[in-house]
């Protein structure tokens, strides 16, 4: 019995240094993750600055402001302002994402008309969608108007959907985007007739850095972070975002918003 006794005391001793030490580590990581998001902050504060320039003097100059340039200097600048613009996009990704996982995320609580939020995101994929010959198509149930949340953040998200719609769906698709209310929320739908995404990937899309699908999809990967902010954007209000789809049928992303009055924590 002493033996037992022993024995089931020294297991039980063992057992609270473990759980100690698995404290201690998760604490540690704690920490890491925390430096690392400020660090990704601070750095893409930094960043800013000067592409900001960057991008301010291209313009200037493709406007012809400081007196005529060839056509070669104006393609060249093009290049220049596509660049920045697409490096700024991408720092305000990792910007964004740094303030969510170190807590510092803050929604901008309005009141805004979802119709007109999906309206104007559409117009600013238009063009692409014009120049590839995909058809855009959208379908809103008339009751649905204003709701509280933060607009910006929510005309990201139908953005970052609408333009991967575009951009995994080969010329000649469709893309159409569907809105109405289902139990107090607000459901948006953006539905494609590209590559589609294998069940096994559903998840996946969504976390950091991901870059799943056919070789077609992984032609035009972007940053790897407009799903997993879209997601975050959309659960900081309370809703949830998730995918249907097959490989070679296209891809259903779906969001819902609540359309209550609600208070952020």
């Amino acid at each position: 019995m002493l033996r037992t006794f022993a024995t089931q005391s020294a297991l039980a001793i063992q057992n609270a240094r473990l759980f100690q030490e698995i404290e201690e580590k998760s604490r540690q990581l704690e920490v890491a993750n925390r430096h690392k998001s400020e660090f990704l902050a601070s750095m893409s504060h930094e960043l800013r600055t000067p592409l900001n320039a960057v991008i301010g003097f291209s313009e200037v100059l493709l406007e012809r402001m400081f007196g005529e340039i060839n056509d070669k200097q104006d393609e060249y600048l093009q290049d220049i302002l596509s660049s920045g613009r697409h490096l700024l996009s991408l720092i305000n990704d990792i910007l964004d994402l740094a303030k969510i996982e170190a807590g510092r995320m803050e929604l901008e609580v309005v009141d805004f008309h979802l119709p007109q939020a999906i309206d104007n995101a559409i117009t600013l994929v238009r063009e692409r969608a014009v120049r590839r010959a995909i058809t855009l198509a959208i379908e809103i149930d008339p009751r649905l108007g204003e709701i509280k949340g933060d607009e910006r953040k929510v005309k990201q998200v139908l953005l970052n959907l609408l333009s991967n719609a575009i951009k995994f769906t080969p010329e000649g698709g469709h893309v159409g985007v569907q809105a109405g209310l289902s139990d107090g929320f607000a459901e948006v739908a953006v539905t494609d007739t590209g590559v589609g995404i294998a069940p096994e990937d559903h998840e996946a899309v969504f976390e950091e850095f991901r870059q799943v699908g056919t070789d077609y999809a992984k032609k035009h990967e972007g940053t790897g972070l407009g799903l997993t902010l879209s997601r975050r954007f959309v659960e900081l209000h309370g809703g949830k975002i998730w995918v249907k789809s097959q490989l070679g049928q296209g891809a259903t992303f779906t969001f819902t918003l609540p359309v209550k009055p609600w208070q952020t924590s």
